[in-house]
């Protein structure tokens, strides 16, 4: 599995949605009624996304299995920050059809993680599935 993993499946699917939701809003002239709390949503986990790809890349470069830094929080942090920050806060700004993103997102990634999952196993065997028994998958643990 290329660097990228699942993200072009899972963009292609939450993509195709938020075209159809664009339209859909437009012809029926729908807006949004949280734009301000859309906006600290969405500036907070690009901040944050910033953050774990730059760790993940430079271990990626390494060919290391990234444990520390975020991932040592959740094994899909990426993931993670798109679900429960970006793409909310982005429907929030967009209203309407748009609210329904992050649903179509989740569903995705829940539907091909799977794939990611055994790339990775197969590519850090026994240090990946330690990894995996005490890191959940997208949710911290308090």
């Amino acid at each position: 599995m290329r660097f990228w993993g699942i993200e072009p499946k899972v963009g292609l699917t939450a993509g195709l949605y938020a075209i159809s939701a664009f339209y859909l809003n437009a012809r029926l002239s729908l807006t949004s009624t949280f734009p301000v709390f859309g906006v600290l949503l969405l500036v907070s986990g690009l901040v944050l996304w910033l953050y774990c790809y730059l760790q993940v890349s430079r271990a990626h470069a390494r060919g290391k299995l990234l444990t520390t830094g975020c991932y040592s929080r959740v094994r899909h942090p990426i993931y993670s920050i798109w679900g429960f920050l970006i793409l909310p806060g982005f429907s929030l700004v967009i209203g309407g059809f748009m609210l329904l993103l992050p649903l179509v997102y989740w569903a995705s990634v829940v539907r091909f993680i799977g794939e990611e999952e055994r790339a990775l196993e197969e590519r850090f065997g026994e240090e990946w599935i330690e990894y995996r028994k005490k890191t959940p998958r997208f949710v911290p643990r308090a």
